[in-house]
This record gives C-alpha cells, sequence and structure tokens, in this order.
C-alpha cells in the first residue's frame, strides 16, 4: 500500500503541477504565436511591411531579454490588425498641418534672408552714397571758393574760366550720379519695407499655425493607437510613422505578455507616448517587471512550476 500511496502522490504532483504550468502559461504564454491580421488598404501598407514591423517591435522585448517571446505562425489564432478609423485619420491631418507649416517655415526663412540680403545691399550702398557726398560736397565748396575769389578779383582769365567750366560739368555729373545713388537707396528702402510687412505677416500668421497646431496636435498621447485583447487580437489603429507604429506594437505586445502600464516616461510601458528613446530599448522598470511576470522566480513562478521543472530534469 505504500508503494501505492507514493505512486499516487507522484501522479497528483504531476497532474497539479501540470494544471498550475498552463495557468502560468495563459499569464505569460511564451511564445505567442500571432498573425496579419486586418490590414485596412487607407494605412498604405503592405502585409510583409507590417510583419516587418511587428518583428522589429518584438525583437526590443527579445533583445533586452534574451528570450524567444513571439513567433510568427500563419495559422495563430493570435492576431494583429491594422484598423483604420478616425485616429488614423487625426494623425494624418497632423501630418498634413505639419507639411503646411513646414512649408510656411520655408516661405518665413527665405523672406528672411531676402530681407537680410536687402539691408546688406542698403548698408553698402549708403556708404557708397556717403562717401561720395562728402567727395562732391568737397569738391563743390573747392570749386565756389575759386569762382569767388576769381569774382572779386574781376573775373578769371580765359584759361582758368576754362577750367572752372570743366569743373561744372565735373559736378553736374557728380551730382546727377548722387542723385541714382539716392534714388537707388530709396528703391531699397520701399523694398525692405514692403518685405518687412510681408514677412510680419506670414511670420504672425506661422506663429497663429504653431499654436494652433500645438493646441491640436501637441499633447503627450496615452497609448489609444492600438489595444491588447485577452481574447487574442491586437488593434493598431494609428501611428504617425514607423517609428511610432513600432512603439505601439512593442508597447500592445507588451500587453500581450501579461504586463500593466509602469511609471516612469522613458519605459515603453508607460501609460503616454512620452519620452521614449528614438532608438526603441526596455527602461529598468520594464525589465523589473518583465522579471516579475515572466522571469523564473517570477510571481507566477509557482511551485508547482518548479516541481515540474525538476521533474523534466529527472525524466531526463
Amino acid at each position: 500500500m505504500r508503494s501505492s500511496l507514493s505512486f499516487t502522490l507522484i501522479i497528483t504532483v504531476i497532474f497539479a503541477s501540470g494544471y498550475f504550468f498552463y495557468t502560468a502559461l495563459a499569464i505569460c504564454p511564451i511564445p505567442i504565436t500571432y498573425r496579419i491580421g486586418e490590414l485596412d488598404g487607407r494605412f498604405n501598407l503592405t502585409e510583409d511591411e507590417a510583419r516587418l514591423s511587428v518583428t522589429e517591435a518584438e525583437s526590443v522585448w527579445e533583445a533586452a531579454t534574451g528570450k524567444n517571446l513571439f513567433t510568427y505562425d500563419a495559422k495563430s489564432d493570435f492576431t494583429v490588425n491594422f484598423v483604420y478609423d478616425e485616429r488614423q485619420a487625426f494623425s494624418e491631418a497632423e501630418d498634413t498641418y505639419r507639411a503646411k507649416l513646414d512649408t510656411a517655415e520655408q516661405v518665413t526663412e527665405t523672406i528672411s534672408a531676402e530681407y537680410t540680403e536687402l539691408v546688406a545691399s542698403y548698408d553698402e550702398l549708403q556708404v557708397t552714397y556717403k562717401s561720395k557726398v562728402a567727395a562732391y560736397e568737397s569738391h563743390l565748396a573747392d570749386y565756389n571758393e575759386t569762382v569767388e575769389r576769381y569774382n572779386q578779383a574781376g573775373g578769371a582769365p580765359t584759361d582758368e574760366y576754362r577750367k572752372l567750366q570743366a569743373e561744372k560739368r565735373s559736378l553736374d555729373v557728380g551730382q546727377r550720379e548722387l542723385e541714382v545713388l539716392r534714388t537707388n537707396l530709396n528703391q531699397l528702402v520701399d523694398e525692405i519695407n514692403l518685405i518687412s510687412e510681408q514677412g510680419n505677416k506670414i511670420v504672425a500668421r506661422y506663429n497663429d499655425g504653431v499654436a494652433t497646431y500645438n493646441d491640436t496636435f501637441g499633447q503627450s498621447r496615452e497609448f489609444t493607437q492600438g489595444t491588447y485583447s485577452s481574447e487574442g487580437r491586437i488593434d493598431i489603429y494609428t501611428f504617425v510613422d514607423k517609428t511610432e507604429l513600432r512603439l505601439v506594437l512593442a508597447h500592445e505586445l507588451g500587453h500581450a505578455l501579461g504586463i500593466d502600464h509602469v511609471t516612469g516616461s522613458t519605459s515603453l510601458m508607460y501609460f503616454l507616448i512620452s519620452d521614449q528613446p528614438a532608438e526603441l530599448t526596455l527602461s529598468e522598470t520594464d525589465l523589473e517587471v518583465f522579471a516579475s511576470v515572466c522571469g523564473e522566480g517570477s510571481r507566477w513562478d509557482t511551485i508547482e512550476q518548479k516541481i515540474r521543472r525538476l521533474i523534466i530534469k529527472i525524466t531526463l
């Protein structure tokens, strides 16, 4: 009878450990198999591109943990779906608005460059004008002094008179050149004032646009771009670009592992799209929570699981 009881106890433990083992896998059922399910064509994403994005997202977890956590299986019941709704329309509206702002910014920069160039031309021409004015006034003062001296003497000799006439013609030419320069300066001033006025209007519209953009699109967003359902699906609703798509997918894959939101704005499992690095990786908090949920020695690593692993080692 003792042998029979012993045998019964072992069988009970084996079956019991099997029960808790699969219960634990229901919490952290790794590796999770998946396939691409619904893929709305309005995302302009091929199935191969969708698969690649999921692969990149799963690699964030697998590279950091050293575990095979996810596996593509065309027959899997677990699906990753791309469902187009108003959230993606909102995202596309954001892209369109941002493109308009970028264009306005380029126009503003172009006008600013033209303004700077016009001011530089004005400054350079003004220096030339002032120099020529000073030379002309000095020449005119010498001419007037000479004329006054000859007038007081009763008139200039014929040769001197001819020289004075030549100087008078030279002064007239100089005066016309100064007039041309003055006209050019005034034209530059008009152009500068015009472009300044246009630039101020464009800058004001641009600043208003930036304020509108920030009010409409600039807030940190919760992870409403995607959802995970325990029924066996991840639904992706919106993403700005491939980088954000990878972030949203990696976040939802974390939920598929049984991981809830964590603290720390740089964490992958933080509830906001916030300060996560462009080169996506798991934070220390992400890793700690992963270890508590899926690692050996986790809260799901029950006594029965440990017994099961021991039995497996013995049978091997």
